[in-house]
């Protein structure tokens, strides 16, 4: 017997094709229902064999007396089989796979492809990847996870190679495609239930665009994640968190959080309004519409039906006697004027929106279309959040910036002398076995929280956004995001490489706010 180890490096080139295609027609699961090897379902989570000798047992449960046993009887039996080491969501993908094959439905090579993507998300999920992009080149197919924050390389293969994965996985693995794959248009679909189940996963979305070179297809992959339940493990200063209890004890009026693409803004929406339901006892009635839905929330999730319009749906909610809604996202005047309604006829409003800062939501409502008297009245417009998401350095392996300034620019070295901040800064480290060799753990919040009132909504409606945005952090004790990248930056957690690049210049308040942080 031999004991392989599953250990995929990012950082290298695989190619070889039989290292990831799990299950062919001629390479079935003996373990599965009906072989002859065939296990009890609670097994069927820990291992597997498949009919080229490969026995996959998870590696937590390496010696769980079960899986010794079925060694044991492998041997008596003088089957020959090699050991490898994976993850228990592998498992799982191995018989789903399985049970395509066995099913007939699809061709060889879709199978082949098909087992080869669940093996693939597997990888990702086991590494926390929030995305998987396939970028399907002229001659090379390239596939990257993203992990905290960061596009790490995962594979490369031949571009044939590349197109069908692409056209397996939109073809045999998503419920929601309106058409069969064409890598010539944009389209979007999701992943089916039964895959993502087996993947442990809440849900997984598609996305696909052509290139000049051939399509690009990137995945979202939606965790349940249990290690972050609180604003605080998110990153928010006590400040900001008395904002959010401030935000839940309002009877009515519009809220929201906004940020970028992958800012974190739904998981901070989960956690939120998880507090409310908390707190009111499950005594008054919240109602979600999403696209779709992308965490667990203690709330009556919907999701928008097919064919239905983002307005539509959130007209429709209005009729449904909620106390509290949340719109996964404003995203056109109609939507923005079906929020504020919700808002005007004394329910608690919460969604999302895009954009740079806080106040600019604001600006961006009335760019939309949104009536300027209802986006200035902060009896409705209650309060705007925004907020990014920094990779949060290895304590383990970082490294202090005045060991390593030949690493650092000039201007960026000046930049945190004037904050004297520089003996207090770290930068990201060579990577450890703490990190699994990615120099970060994580990601962490920097956000600002603005609870409107009359002179601050007075100041943005006479004299603009900019002068909005003074009087909110002078008047009003406002911290803003690059404020809040100072704080982390001076505990050490954050590298100021990645924090200007994502937030933009340490001095950025003091050019536009005249601002000076000491």
């Amino acid at each position: 017997m031999t004991i392989l180890t599953e250990n995929l490096d990012l950082t290298a080139l695989n190619a070889d094709e039989s290292a990831v295609s799990l299950v062919t027609p001629h390479q079935l699961l003996l373990t599965a229902v009906g072989g002859p090897f065939e296990l009890k379902p609670e097994l069927r989570q820990l291992c597997a064999l498949t009919s080229d000798g490969i026995l996959y047992v998870s590696a937590q449960h390496q010696t769980d007396a079960y899986v010794m046993a079925f060694e044991d009887q492998l041997d008596h039996e003088n089957h020959r089989f090699e050991v490898k080491v994976c993850s228990m969501s592998t498992i799982k993908a191995l018989y789903q796979a399985n049970e395509y094959v066995n099913s007939g439905a699809l061709s060889t090579t879709e199978t082949k492809r098909q087992a080869q993507v669940v093996q693939l998300l597997g990888e990702a999920h086991r590494r926390n990847a929030s995305d998987v992009h396939f970028v399907v080149g002229h001659d090379i197919t390239r596939i990257f996870f993203r992990i905290h924050g960061m596009l790490w390389e995962a594979e490369q293969h031949q571009s044939e190679v590349g197109r069908e994965l692409c056209s397996s996985l939109y073809n045999s693995m998503c419920d929601v495609a309106k058409d069969h794959y064409q890598p010539h248009v944009s389209q979007d679909a999701r992943i089916k239930r039964a895959f993502v189940e087996q993947l442990g996963l809440f849900g997984a979305r598609v996305a696909t665009r052509p290139l000049v070179d051939g399509p690009l297809m990137v995945l979202r992959l939606l965790y349940d994640d249990k290690t972050k339940m609180t604003l605080e493990d998110l990153g928010f200063l006590p400040q900001q968190i008395d904002a959010f209890s401030r935000i839940r004890s309002l009877p009515y009026g519009v809220n929201l959080i906004t940020g970028p693409t992958g800012s974190g803004k739904t998981k901070t929406q989960q956690i939120n309004l998880n507090l409310l339901h908390e707190e009111c006892g499950g005594t008054k009635h919240i109602l979600t519409m999403e696209d779709p839905p992308e965490y667990p929330i203690l709330a009556n999730q919907s999701p928008l039906g097919p064919g239905e319009t983002w307005s539509e749906g959130i007209t429709n909610t209005m009729r449904l006697d909620p106390d509290i809604l949340m719109y996964g996202e404003i995203r056109d005047l109609a939507s923005a004027q079906a929020a504020f309604s919700g808002g005007m006829t004394g329910h608690l409003v919460l969604s999302t929106l895009h954009t740079n800062n806080a106040v600019a939501g604001l600006q961006r409502l009335i760019d939309m279309g949104v009536d300027r008297y209802l986006v200035t009245d902060p009896a409705l417009m209650t309060s705007v959040v925004n907020q990014s998401l920094l990779p949060e350095l290895c304590p383990h392996c970082r490294v202090p910036a005045t060991a390593h300034l030949n690493l650092l620019n000039g201007a960026l070295v000046q930049r945190l002398r004037d904050l004297q901040a520089l003996d207090l800064t770290y930068l990201k480290g060579p990577g450890c076995p703490h990190c699994k060799g990615l120099g970060v753990i994580g990601r962490t919040a920097v956000a600002e929280t603005l609870l409107t009132d009359l002179n601050f909504m007075r100041v943005f409606d006479e004299q603009g956004a900019s002068a909005a945005r003074r009087y909110w952090v002078k008047e009003m004790g406002g911290i803003t995001k690059t404020a809040h990248t100072i704080i982390k930056l001076r505990q050490g957690r954050v590298d100021p490489r990645q924090a200007e690049m994502m937030i933009g210049p340490l001095d950025f308040d003091r050019q536009i706010l005249e601002l000076t942080h000491a």
